[in-house]
């Protein structure tokens, strides 16, 4: 749609009316054009106008007037960037000038990062233009620790059973593991907690402060190390009675309250306990639990490249198989 076919109509902004007061009509998807007390102007789209005059607002205190002019959605990217060159062409200067050699349009970039952020910093002095970086420094320096503990598990001749029991741990009791993992819930390699001569860890699976999973060996009476799972979870309303044997009730975790805790020899237990309904019903409702009390006690613990191993495993876990497709396999 040519810029001269748009229908605008124009408002008087003063700061001390509502936008609600503003505008008596419905007014959704289009173009619209702001205007600054200095004589610049904004020129920009959207689906919802009036959310985002809002926006603006918040921005900037100078805005005196608007026009705005209703488009079709597929029509936005091309009538906003005619506009944007009319408004060049009659000597205007757009406060957007800054984004005007960039993609007009959406951007994922705009997803994470707003258009008039990207703006203020493209026009910002050098000393005003740096970004925070956030903690991203502190997650570096927690890789690098982690990585000695990592590549000397790695070499342990368990190595591939650990972290398989991980992996189907993590997949079936907490949830959205790649957003929470690091925050909300910690992994550790060859972790120090409880060592001693004759028994060691060799990982934790922690949610807040509680160990949901440990797997660990112990030294036996002949010089052999010999593996065994310790896992905790809720107290469970009702167990099958083989595994009501099984289990204590222990109180050492204060913020959790009594949980059952399982301690059984080896490390490819935790997938037979895990597919107990009960048991996993019970373990899910201490994970979520604990996640939803925010961020883990033993984050900065955390072992980066350890858990990328496991979310590795975990794919080719849950990845189905297609017999039908393997080497080697007839057809027909």
């Amino acid at each position: 749609m040519a810029t001269q076919q748009l229908r605008f109509t124009r408002w008087d902004t003063p700061a001390a009316v509502a936008g609600s007061a503003l505008f008596t009509e419905s007014l959704g998807c289009g173009i619209y054009v702001l205007e600054f007390a200095n004589g610049d102007e904004y020129v920009g789209q959207s689906v919802n106008f009036p959310v985002r005059f809002a926006t603006h607002r918040r921005r900037w205190d100078d805005i005196v007037a608007v026009r705005f002019a209703p488009v079709l959605a597929h029509d936005l990217n091309a009538s906003e960037l005619e506009m944007v060159r009319a408004r060049q062409a009659a000597g205007k200067l757009l406060r957007n000038i800054n984004l005007l050699s960039q993609p007009i349009g959406p951007s994922a970039l705009d997803l994470t990062v707003d258009t008039e952020v990207q703006a203020a910093w493209l026009s910002a002095e050098v000393e005003d233009a740096i970004i925070e970086i956030g903690d991203r420094p502190a997650l570096a320096e927690r890789r690098i620790k982690s990585r000695k503990s990592f590549e000397q598990l790695r070499v342990h001749p368990l190595y591939e059973e650990v972290v398989e029991a991980l992996a189907v741990y993590v997949a079936l009791v907490i949830p959205w593991p790649h957003t929470t993992e690091g925050r909300l819930w910690t992994l550790t390699a060859l972790p120090s907690t409880n060592r001693r001569r004759d028994h060691r860890r060799l990982a934790t699976l922690s949610i807040q402060n509680v160990e949901v999973l440990v797997l660990a060996e112990s030294l036996e009476a002949g010089g052999s190390w010999s593996a065994f799972t310790l896992i905790n979870t809720a107290v469970a309303d009702s167990l099958p009675p083989e595994l009501a044997r099984l289990v204590d009730v222990i109180h050492d975790y204060r913020s959790a309250g009594p949980v059952h805790h399982y301690a059984l020899g080896g490390l490819d237990v935790a997938a037979d306990l895990l597919f107990v309904p009960e048991v996993l019903k019970a373990a899910r409702h201490l994970a979520l639990g604990q996640l939803r009390k925010g961020r883990a006690a033993f984050s900065r613990f955390h072992n980066d490249p350890f858990t990328d191993e496991v979310f590795i495993k975990m794919s080719d876990l849950l990845t189905p198989v297609d017999d039908a497709k393997s080497p080697g396999q007839p057809v027909g």
